[in-house]
């Protein structure tokens, strides 16, 4: 047994034994950006509150509006702001969008919609609905990380326009409370 590890060894020594070999064949160079927050944000027009932190109220509708699967109502425009206080300092020509949080716990992740997270009696078979106002009223679903139609900044402030409704799902809503909420995150792609 030894003289065997001595012959492969000193064959090995000598060349006559393939050892592995590795190539290497390339270079993968990673970079990136970190950015600071060069734009105020606030709700706009639609919302109620100040700051990033706001609210939309939807105007109250009947079970008749939504009495069948996918119908919709009470479509209601808000928007984001950037830079519109007075000590804006988001630059001209700057490119930014809304990424909303998939993690964020109300979004239905078959749906793309915001469920219906209200207490004490809540209406169901009932989600909220965004709709994009820059892409058409298309709406988002929430639950693919895609970000919103882009807007360019100038004169130092952008409006990315939306719109939230009810939508029906799983068949009639029914009445009761609804309360959503999602978070979201300015981008500059």
């Amino acid at each position: 047994m030894k003289k065997n590890a001595l012959i492969v060894a000193l064959l090995a020594a000598a060349g006559f034994i393939a050892t592995p070999a590795f190539a290497v064949d390339g270079t993968i160079t990673i970079t990136g950006e970190i950015k600071g927050q060069t734009c105020t944000v606030s709700g706009g027009p639609g919302t109620v509150g100040t700051g990033s932190d706001f609210s939309v109220q939807l105007l109250p509708v009947q079970t008749t509006a939504l009495a069948a699967a996918g119908a919709v109502a009470a479509a209601k425009p808000f928007s984001i702001m950037l830079g519109a206080d007075a000590g804006a300092t988001c630059p001209d020509g700057t490119r930014a969008a809304i990424l909303f949080d998939t993690t964020s716990a109300a979004i239905n992740p078959v749906t793309g919609n915001l469920a219906n997270l209200a207490t004490g009696t809540p209406a169901t078979n009932v989600e909220v609905q965004i709709l994009d106002s820059n892409a058409a009223n298309a709406p988002l679903n929430l639950a693919t990380g895609t970000p919103s139609a882009e807007v360019t900044v100038a004169g130092n402030t952008a409006v990315l326009p939306f719109q939230a409704q009810y939508i029906a799902v799983g068949g009639a809503s029914t009445v009761g409370l609804v309360d959503t909420n999602v978070r979201y995150t300015v981008i500059f792609p």
